[in-house]
């Protein structure tokens, strides 16, 4: 799927009210079924805790990134992510179902450099595909207020929906496992730490096994807002296509009602990516399952 231009914009998603059963139970189907953002960046931090019980949460927003490279296609330039995607479903107090991608990557080349695809990668000057998405399973262990931290395990695979031929993909499927843990001393202090078994598109058969870490720290300022401040990369083996990789995020969230926006400045800051861009998003918190 290529792109008619590149639009410094977002738009956001006003959720239907609930119109019965069938129709949350719809939305929820199609929405699992859509399966969570290329990791051409570091993993978001994840919070420790889950969702109330039958509780689903909507993310919709948009990201724009300047100078970004694409080490295996050697493609460099600015790039909108287009409906940033996240959805996440409690089933009980311990099991969370998540979701996460992007519909529309659009990549504006400014720089092409020999890469290992870069024969069969997008010659125009504006690229564009449908982003990986991830799907998530996040099981609860231990809950802060009961035992003093938060803590939980959170399972991901990562589909190969972007095409290497847009030059934005690496048709490779990736494996995660993550330990969270949450904390308050003053604000809350989020940490994850795991293991990113990355599939080698270059040489077959071959995998690097990655080091995934992140730390946020958020401080409430008013009832409803909070600063938010967050690092997270991944270290280990690296290929053509799998480098280190490093970010800073700051921003802030503000919520009314069920709902939350939020709004970052990220930098990526290792030897292979150095963007800058920012992300908004709007998140919408909703009942969708009754729980027995």
């Amino acid at each position: 799927m290529t792109g008619a231009g590149v639009a410094g914009a977002f738009f956001l998603s006003q959720p239907t009210p609930r119109t019965g059963l069938m129709t949350r139970s719809f939305i929820l189907s199609l929405l699992l079924c859509v399966c969570a953002a290329a990791q051409q960046h570091p993993l978001p931090v994840e919070p420790s805790s889950l969702l109330e019980p039958g509780h689903a949460q909507f993310d919709l927003g948009a990201a724009y990134f300047v100078d970004q490279p694409f080490p295996l296609s050697g493609l460099t330039g600015d790039l909108l992510k287009a409906g940033t995607l996240r959805f996440a479903v409690s089933l009980s107090e311990y099991v969370e179902l998540q979701t996460d991608g992007t519909l529309l990557n659009l990549l504006d080349v400014k720089e092409r450099q020999p890469a290992f695809n870069s024969s069969i990668a997008s010659r125009s000057r504006l690229t564009g595909d449908i982003g990986d998405f991830t799907v998530w399973t996040k099981f609860g262990v231990l809950s802060e207020y009961k035992s003093g931290i938060g803590f939980s395990v959170r399972f991901g695979v990562q589909l190969p929906n972007a095409s290497n031929e847009s030059g934005l993909g690496i048709d490779e499927m990736n494996f995660y496992s993550l330990l969270l843990f949450e904390r308050h001393i003053g604000g809350l202090i989020t940490a994850n730490a795991g293991l990113g078994i990355l599939s080698d598109p270059v040489v077959l058969g071959q995998q690097h096994d990655v080091f995934l870490y992140g730390v946020q720290y958020t401080l409430p300022v008013a009832s409803t807002t909070s600063l938010m401040l967050q690092t997270a990369g991944r270290r280990g083996h690296s290929g053509p296509a799998m480098h280190h990789l490093s970010n800073f995020k700051a921003g802030v969230e503000h919520g009314f009602g069920d709902f939350t926006l939020k709004a970052y400045g990220v930098s990526n800051f290792s030897e292979f990516d150095s963007s800058k861009g920012a992300e908004l998003s709007i998140a919408y918190l909703f009942h969708v399952i009754t729980m027995k």
